[in-house]
């Protein structure tokens, strides 16, 4: 397969944040009038952009921009303290850089807050561009994101919403960048610009969310992973 350029996501896929993330939420919602939800529920929410899900969970709009601004102020200056990554992911980026591919980070996550997280876990070395939203500029949403990050790697996304098609010609597709994430989100965002995803079974996805969304695989393990992609 053997990609020249591999996008990752960063919650759930190579760091779990999950415990702070849910805490941090949970508190912020309260704050804002809204109800107290378990972590268990809010653990399913954990990728895309707040707007996205809180409407569901009873928020309207002005205790939206007031849940998120709590959760900001609370949660940003922990963030990175609460991110570590999962087991065999270092392992995995030393094998994938000394097969010199272009590896990157594409996040729902402020990118300011991805590269304090990053750099947090010295991990900063391994990656070419580190993308997240940034909603001063209106990049919010995955698609959003990856478009830009290929645009800073001097790639260019078709932008036709086509799918890679799965099955005999898998093979193929693995010559064009590759996005790897944990929930349906970033299967969605990558097909915006054609790109295949392997999706990852330790972050939090709900069971069989990344193969209905259109995922080309899942792996279980980071070692699985690196198999995956620099299989010939």
């Amino acid at each position: 397969m053997n990609p020249r350029t591999v996008l990752l996501d960063l919650d759930g896929t190579l760091v779990d944040s999950a415990a702070g993330i849910t805490e941090h939420l949970t508190a912020a919602m309260v704050v804002a009038g809204g109800r107290l939800h378990p972590a268990a529920t809010l653990r399913g929410f954990i990728g895309p952009p707040f707007e996205a899900f809180m409407p569901g969970l009873g928020l309207d709009p002005n205790q939206i921009r007031a849940a998120t601004a709590e959760y900001r102020r609370t949660y940003d200056p922990v963030a990175a303290s609460l991110s570590l990554p999962y087991p065999g992911v270092i392992e995995l980026l030393e094998r994938l850089r000394a097969k010199e591919m272009q590896l990157a980070i594409a996040t729902s996550k402020p990118e300011s807050l991805a590269r304090a997280i990053i750099a947090d876990n010295g991990l900063g070395s391994y990656f070419q561009v580190i993308g997240g939203a940034n909603v001063a500029s209106g990049r919010t949403g995955k698609a959003a994101v990856i478009g830009s990050v290929l645009d800073r790697l001097g790639l260019h996304a078709s932008g036709t919403g086509t799918r890679a098609a799965p099955g005999p010609t898998r093979d193929r597709l693995y010559i064009a960048p590759i996005m790897v994430g944990d929930r349906m989100h970033d299967v969605n965002g990558a097909a915006v610009h054609s790109l295949a995803t392997i999706g990852v079974s330790w972050g939090y996805a709900e069971p069989d969310e990344l193969l209905r969304a259109g995922a080309h695989a899942v792996v279980e393990t980071p070692e699985e992973l690196g198999d995956l992609l620099l299989a010939p």
